[in-house]
């Protein structure tokens, strides 16, 4: 699985952007959590090869969130987005 994310609230600001995440592994040591929500996209996380892999950010708290994009590889075929989440 490699990711990169964003969470966006009702005014689309990144609310994940630098939060503490983590996830089911790392692969190769070199990709942990926080690489997917580091605003960066030249960096992404990215677990070992796993059966159902998943990756958990803390938004700090109750947080209204309009839209969830995760992005696998940097290719659109890997995208997923969860919008309306209310």
């Amino acid at each position: 699985m490699l990711l990169f994310c964003t969470v966006t609230d009702n005014t689309l600001r990144n609310v994940a952007k630098s939060k503490p995440s983590v996830q089911v592994s790392t692969y190769n040591d070199q990709h942990s959590a926080d690489y997917a929500n580091d605003g960066d996209r030249q960096t992404c996380a990215a677990s070992n090869p796993e059966t159902n892999p998943w990756w958990w950010v803390y938004l700090g708290g109750p947080t209204l969130v309009f839209m969830v994009k995760l992005t696998n590889g940097g290719d659109a075929q890997g995208m997923a987005y969860l919008s309306n989440c209310y």
